[in-house]
């Protein structure tokens, strides 16, 4: 019965139908504890479907099992995303608590890793205001490692950024086009749901700082469809 219940979990998370999803994987997770693959998938429909709590319970168990295992890359990663979350959600101190310990896994170890490219991402969100260039190198920094390893999520969100801070920097023409880019690959589904959301959102936010409403409706639109 577990088992029918994770193949079938799997299978809604396939289907993009997260609450089913996160519905059957708790279950099984309940009747006995569910490898850290699942966890995982378990995880991000949490996140997906609204059960913010739940979502960062579950990544907690999937770091804690990879620091215990050794995979301190998966560590690393996870932590980068709790911490993410919390920021979100407007915890900065739980936050950037996270981001610290994944930092400190990537330098302890001295792992090459991606997650290095998606720590420049919230680095740029926190100067994107009170210095765009200094954000603009962040950014630029992302989508080094974003290129180098292939990373169409970090790829997106670091277009996301680099166009919000060249419209903080008065190139707007390029930035809207860069947005506008990033904007692409979440309607062509190239982008993992949540690198969707913070992409869409991220860009419709700028789009309305710009009072470019009609770009903002368009590309919610082509979402939608």
């Amino acid at each position: 019965m577990t088992e029918d219940r994770i193949e079938r979990g799997r299978e809604a998370f396939a289907r993009r139908a997260w609450s089913e999803a996160f519905d059957l994987l708790s279950e099984a997770d309940r009747v006995a504890p569910l490898d850290v693959d699942d966890l995982e998938l378990a995880g991000f429909a949490a996140q997906y479907s609204g059960h913010d709590d739940a979502a960062t319970e579950l990544a907690g168990r999937i770091h804690r099992s990879a620091v215990r295992d050794g995979d301190y890359a998966r560590a690393a990663r996870t932590a980068f995303w709790i911490g993410m979350s919390l920021l979100q959600r407007g915890e900065m101190t739980q936050g950037g608590g996270w981001l610290g310990r994944s930092a400190h896994l990537l330098s302890e170890h001295d792992l090459d890793t991606v997650t290095w490219g998606y720590l420049a991402i919230p680095d740029g969100i926190r100067l994107v205001e009170a210095d765009a260039r200094a954000a603009l190198q962040a950014f630029e920094r992302a989508s080094v490692y974003a290129d180098r390893f292939g990373d169409a999520d970090l790829g997106a969100m670091a277009r996301l950024g680099r166009g919000r801070a060249l419209v903080g920097l008065g190139e707007v023409a390029k930035g809207v086009a860069l947005l506008d880019d990033a904007m692409v690959a979440v309607t062509s589904g190239e982008l993992s749901p949540l690198a969707t959301g913070i992409v869409y959102c991220g860009a419709i936010e700028a789009f309305n700082d710009l009072f470019d409403l009609r770009r903002a409706q368009d590309w919610t639109h082509a979402l939608d469809d």
